[in-house]
Order: structure tokens, then sequence, then C-alpha cells
């Protein structure tokens, strides 16, 4: 029978569900048919209305709304308003989480969401399943307290400062892992020269003046930000250079994006599945601060300029590619066209130097690790159970 393992997670911002089903990916490719993997958002799957209509705000709050989120971070980082939160929520969903645990009967759950933790750990024990538990840490640099229950098995985070603030939080040294952000492993499967993935996306390969640089505009999958803007200064002030814009799902700025008579050539998609392939064609990326996207880049050996940052989670973010100098931060569009026609002017040096930091803050492997650790885990808690001559306590009845 295969062993199940189940990912808790809520789609408050992609990175959450991109996450576990990165770590799903790589434990199907390295563990064919071995494992069952459950992905849930537990929010949206396991409670009832209005609790299950709450994840809906989220992008408002990233976006329009993001001073109010800066707030509720802040908020939450206080002992007294987690323990009113966990206490509220236990009261809401600890009835149908059980129900649903007692019929998953997983042999292994990761949480990749900070709302997970503490409760879902919980539930698990009032389950009565012996089963190990395992944080893996999405954001990238700057660990909320919410992220850190010290009771967990492991918990895995994606840098060193990341590692520092769990420490810091109350994680035990012992249990804490650094592999690295977990991407699809299409990142780590990269191998294809940048004029052979130019070519292949129909990007302009060269001007009168030699090779025309790509710039890469993106906004996630929900094309969130001033991409128009920046876009449009970019075109206006760096005539040498061309446009790949990612717009996401977000339509209405695809058409609109569409509807310009462009100074320079310019590509312009909606949601892509080739995401790798485009950041390896380009020479700049143009993103806000999500961990999931620097990660990629950093990869891809790709320098950034990060436009926004959700204040909280992705304020370290920004620190940590500038004190690398693998990019820079600007969010005016203008300053940002500026500093993109400074980096691609030919003899500049610059764009070089960045490439190199970037590539040496990458983890490609890091899902893969990710899911070795996540086996060994299982496999050892099959080994205590055979030595005590025991089994998971749920599937005795």
């Amino acid at each position: 029978m295969n062993k199940r393992i189940l990912f808790l997670m809520s789609d408050t911002g992609g990175g959450h569900r991109a996450s576990a089903n990165a770590i799903s990916q790589a434990l199907h490719h390295l563990y064919p048919d071995q494992y069952e993997t459950h992905i849930e958002d537990i929010w949206i799957d396991r409670t009832y209305w209005p609790i299950n209509r709450l994840p809906n705000a989220y992008p408002w709050l990233s976006d329009s709304g993001v001073r109010w989120w800066g707030l509720l971070w802040r908020a939450t980082g206080r002992r007294p308003v987690r323990f009113s939160l966990f206490t509220t929520a236990d009261l809401l969903v600890t009835r149908p989480m059980l129900r649903f645990l007692r019929a998953m009967r997983p042999d292994l759950v990761v949480s990749v969401h900070p709302g997970m933790n503490h409760m879902g750990l919980r539930w698990v024990r009032r389950c009565g399943l012996d089963v190990p538990f395992v944080t893996v840490v999405t954001d990238m640099v700057t660990v909320h307290p919410l992220w850190i229950c010290p009771k967990v098995t492991a918990c895995m985070v994606s840098t060193e400062p990341a590692r520092r603030q769990a420490l810091a939080l109350g994680m035990p040294a012992e249990k804490i892992r650094l592999f690295g952000q977990p991407v699809s492993l299409q990142f780590a499967q990269m191998d294809q020269s940048k004029a052979a993935l130019r070519q292949k996306l129909g990007l302009d390969m060269a001007d009168e003046a030699g090779e025309r640089p790509c710039v890469l505009i993106a906004g996630g999958g929900e094309g969130i930000g001033r991409i128009y803007d920046i876009a449009r200064a970019v075109a206006a002030r760096a005539p040498h250079a061309q446009l790949a814009i990612i717009a996401g799902r977000n339509a209405a700025l695809k058409a609109r994006l569409e509807a310009v008579d462009w100074e320079i050539p310019t590509r312009i998609n909606g949601f892509v599945d080739n995401m790798p392939e485009w950041m390896g064609a380009a020479d700049i990326l143009i993103s806000k601060a999500g961990p999931g996207m620097i990660s990629e880049a950093f990869i891809a050996g790709l320098p950034l300029i990060l436009s926004g940052y959700i204040p909280g989670q992705e304020t370290g973010n920004v620190h940590y590619v500038l004190d690398n100098k693998a990019g820079a931060y600007a969010a005016d569009p203008v300053e940002i066209a500026e500093r993109v026609n400074a980096w691609t002017r030919p003899g500049n040096s610059a764009l070089a130097e960045m490439m190199r930091n970037a590539e040496r803050l990458a983890r490609p492997n890091a899902s893969l690790d990710i899911a070795r650790e996540l086996r060994c885990l299982v496999e050892e808690k099959e080994e205590q159970r055979a030595r005590k001559g025991t089994r998971n306590t749920l599937r005795d009845f």
C-alpha cells in the first residue's frame, strides 16, 4: 500500500500551493508509484461559510489593501493575538478537520502555510495519529512567529537568515533543515542556451548594435502590480531592449497591453506554464518580491528589479536581494526604466556581476532535497514502529 503524504495549505497567495506542488512533483519523480500526495486547502475545502470565503480576500489585501495586510501581519506577531486566533479557529474547524484526518489517515503531514502549524499538529495528535509533522516555511527570509511550532518533527527553511530567525523564535536547532525554496523541477532541468530559448520563443535575437537585451516583466499568476506603467516606461527609455510581458490570468491587463503600438519589440502573454524558458531567455526580471519568483530567478541566473513587496513576509526578500547584490529595488516605473537602460548599455559590467551573484544564491535542487528528507522521516517512523511492534495508531481501528 502506498504511503500517504498530506499537505496542509491555504490559497492565500499562490506560493503555498506552488510549494506543495513542487514537493509533490519531486516525490513522484524520485519515488514513482510509492506515495500518494494530497494537497488540501483547509479553509476552502474543509470549513463552512463564511470561513471558507476568507482566502478570497487575500488578493485584495496583498495589492490595494496592502496597508491593512501589514497591520494584520504585525498584530498576529503578538502572542495574545495569536492565542485568540487559534482559540477561535479551533472552535470553527476542529471537528471537520478531525473527521477529514481520520478518513485520510496520512503517514506524514506537511504544513506549507503559517496558519497550519500549531493547529495542524494539534489536530493530528487529537486523532491519535503517530506520524511525522513537518513545516516547510515558504516565506524566503522573514519568518513570522506563526510558522514556528517547536513540537513539529522538522522545520525546513530557505535561507540562512530564515534559519537564524527560526532559532530565535524557539525552534530547536536539530529540527531545522536549510534546503532552499521549493520550486518546480522544470527549473532544475534547464539546459538550453539563451539563444536557443529566444529562437524557440520568437524573441528578437539582435539589433544593428549587437544583441538586443530581453527584459521580462511578470506579476505572478494573477498579473498583480504596475505592469502596464512599468512596461510603457521601459519601452520609452530603453530603445535598445526588447520586452517580454507575462500578464498572468489578468485578462484586462493583457488586452490593454495588446492595444499598444510598442516602440520596441514586445511579446505579450497571459498565463504561461513554461516560465523557466522565459526566464532562461531574459537578461533582467522585473517583478514584485515574491519568494518563488526570486528563487526561480536565482536558478536562471537572472538579475532582478523588485518593483514592490508585501509588508511583513516579503520585506526581508528585498534586503536579501540587495545585500547579495543580485538586483535592485525601485517602485517608480521611470526609475525602473532608467535602471534597465543603464544596466543594458554596452560595456556595463553590472549586469554580469549581478548574474553571477544570483547564480551563487540558487538552490535548484531544493524540492528534491525536501522530498528525500520527507521520505527519510516516513521510513524512520516505520522502523520505529517495527522495533516496537506497533502500527499507526489510527489504522488499528
